[in-house]
């Protein structure tokens, strides 16, 4: 009953525009005191909140946002679609291919969705519609390309769900990175498969001079991804290290190498890095005494307890997870709904001796679903105002896409090889 009201209220709250952070430090409160909490026992709630965001793994999350926003400005974008336009644009649907693929390796360095589907929009949305591609679909195509962020590494849900699990970052990023590639792959055979149905134009072929200076150009920029995939892996950088030395990176490219980032942009990238920072921060502070409340009235307990009764194999009980975070997906934000459901799905994979590394890149993709569902699908939201197209008609498209994401979390889920056969290596 108390679980239900949790989750009743925290709907409620956040359909009639309660902030995240808010709605989860109101409903913790309100269980807290319900449960028999005395007023004596809130000094707890900034003990824990402090607690939640004072450890180690978090502290990558600033610069991570900070590479998001200078690669926006800095010109990385460009030229990893130019890149990959000079390769692919000749084939059939090349043009939407080469777009998923700048996303992808967008995602690889800001682990953000939505500034890879903003990033990569901007310039790919024009081109696409230049050779006939229907825009809505072109939306779709990069709202999903954006998708992408939260499950290749470097990922902020992979740096989350490690904070609140104790989970090596290092596993979590290993084990996303084939599910990743697997998707982008599925994107773009999709992709591919709707340009000929509805005979897109083909961009002509470049000479390989031409394709070897759009390589040229964007080489520096791939650099970027071997430097915080590969330095973590060969034990070189930390996370947060990886995250710093990046983001150091990304700007003098954006200074002196591609000359698009002014000193004077620095102010207002350093200030809109604080503000989402201070966003992400304070959600995961309140999410500390969300998991102390959980805590105190025995939610986990009882949920695994009454799951184990119900159901003796993990697979019915993976698949309710996967469907849980779909539909949630259409209406909470993704960090959210981490929060809110780590400290219960977690504890019960566990009692059924299912791999918590695996359970992460599951839920991670699940939680991808949610940014192409309306009504509150971010990466939807973010094409509709970079293109002035209408939700609903972006969404549409973006429904083979939804179901890829779907299909691969179920695979993830069950074909353990996908995702530990990098990520059980490494710690």
């Amino acid at each position: 009953m108390i679980m239900f009201m949790i989750f009743a209220g925290v709907l409620v709250l956040m359909l009639v525009g309660v902030t995240t952070a808010a709605t989860m430090g109101f409903v913790s409160l309100a269980t807290f005191l319900m449960a028999g909490g005395g007023m004596e026992r809130l000094f707890l709630i900034p003990q824990r909140m402090y607690a939640q965001v004072s450890g180690i793994t978090l502290m990558s999350i600033p610069f991570f946002l900070l590479m998001g926003s200078l690669m926006n400005v800095g010109g990385v974008s460009g030229s990893l679609f130019g890149f990959g336009r000079a390769c692919l644009g000749h084939r059939w649907g090349g043009l939407s291919n080469a777009a998923i693929a700048a996303c992808m390796i967008m995602a690889a360095m800001s682990g953000s969705a939505a500034a890879c589907a903003a990033g990569i929009g901007m310039i790919a949305i024009g081109e696409m519609t230049k050779y006939g591609y229907g825009r809505p679909f072109c939306c779709a195509t990069i709202a999903a390309g954006g998708g992408l962020g939260p499950i290749i590494p470097p990922s902020i849900t992979l740096i989350l769900f490690a904070g609140l699990t104790q989970t090596s970052v290092n596993s979590l990023f290993a084990a996303g990175v084939v599910p990743g590639i697997l998707l982008g792959a599925g994107f773009m055979a999709y992709s591919s498969y709707v340009s000929y149905k509805n005979n897109y134009a083909k961009a002509d072929p470049l000479p390989w001079v031409e394709r070897y200076d759009a390589f040229r150009k964007a080489f520096l920029a791939l650099m970027t991804p071997v430097i915080v995939i590969g330095g973590m892996f060969c034990g070189i950088f930390t996370a947060t290290e990886a995250a710093a030395v990046a983001s150091f990176y990304v700007l003098i490219l954006g200074l002196f190498v591609y000359r698009t980032l002014h000193l004077r942009d620095l102010p207002g990238i350093f200030w809109e890095t604080v503000q989402q920072t201070s966003k992400v921060m304070f959600i995961i502070a309140t999410a500390g005494f969300f998991q102390y409340v959980l805590l105190y009235t025995r939610i986990p307990q009882q949920a695994i307890a009454f799951i184990s009764e119900s159901f003796s194999s993990i697979t019915p009980v993976i698949l309710l997870i996967i469907g849980i975070l779909v539909i949630m997906g259409c209406f909470l934000e993704g960090t959210a709904i981490l929060l809110i459901t780590v400290p219960i799905f977690v504890p019960l994979a566990k009692a059924f001796g299912y791999d918590v590394v695996q359970l992460g890149i599951v839920m991670c993709v699940s939680l991808a679903v949610g940014v192409l569902t309306p009504p509150v699908g971010l990466n939807l939201y973010v094409m509709a105002s970079v293109t002035g197209e209408k939700v609903m008609a972006i969404a549409k498209y973006a429904t083979g896409y939804v179901l890829i994401m779907i299909l691969m979390a179920v695979l993830c889920a069950f074909v353990p090889a996908i995702t530990l056969g990098l990520g059980g290596k490494i710690s």
